[in-house]
C-alpha cells in the first residue's frame, strides 16, 4: 500500500473544506465551532509556498483521501527551525495505515527542507492521532488542560514533538 502526496492546488479547496467541515461539525478534532470559508482555509493552508507545503493524500487507487501540511510553528524568526504538522483523513480512510504512510512521507519532505523540529497539536479526545504520533516516535511535550470548549464541554490539547536527525 503506497499512498501518494500531491501538492495542493486552488482546485482542491472544496475537497479540503468538506473534510474540515466534517470534523468541525462532528468531532473535537478541529476546534472551529462553525464551518470555515474557503478564504479562511487559504489563510492557514500554505498553497504554492516554497518553504511550507501542503498536500492532498491520494490512495493507492488515486482517490483523494485526506490532506497534510506543515506551516510555521510560530511567527518569530528564531522559530524557523520548527514546523507545525497537520494531517486529516476522510473518515472512510481512517484505520487503514494511510495516516502512518502520509506521516512518514511528509517527515522526509520536512527533513529535506532543513527543519529540525516537528510539532503537532492534538485534541486530547483524538485517540487516533495520539496513537499515530506516539507510535511514530513523537513525544508528548505539553498537556494543556481545558484549552477549548466545544459541544458544551472543556477539551484539552496535547502537543507532540519530534526532533529530526539529519
Amino acid at each position: 500500500m503506497r499512498i501518494k502526496l500531491v501538492e495542493i492546488q486552488e482546485s482542491d479547496l472544496s475537497f479540503i473544506k468538506e473534510i474540515y467541515d466534517y470534523y468541525t461539525l462532528n468531532t473535537t478534532v478541529v476546534y472551529s465551532i462553525e464551518p470555515v470559508s474557503i478564504e479562511e482555509i487559504r489563510s492557514f493552508l500554505p498553497i504554492g509556498d516554497p518553504v511550507y507545503r501542503s498536500f492532498i493524500i491520494k490512495s493507492p487507487e488515486g482517490e483523494d483521501i485526506g490532506l497534510c501540511y506543515f506551516s510555521k510553528f510560530k511567527p518569530r524568526e528564531a522559530y524557523r527551525i520548527s514546523v507545525e504538522l497537520t494531517i486529516y483523513l476522510i473518515p472512510e480512510a481512517a484505520g487503514k495505515g494511510y495516516g502512518s504512510e502520509a506521516l512518514n512521507q511528509i517527515e522526509e519532505i520536512i527533513k529535506s527542507g532543513g527543519f529540525h523540529n516537528i510539532m503537532a497539536l492534538v485534541g486530547n479526545e483524538n485517540d487516533a492521532s495520539i496513537h499515530l504520533f506516539e507510535k511514530s516516535g513523537y513525544t508528548c511535550c505539553a498537556d494543556i488542560k481545558e484549552a477549548a470548549e466545544k459541544f458544551g464541554r472543556k477539551i484539552g490539547l496535547k502537543m507532540y514533538q519530534k526532533i529530526l536527525k539529519v
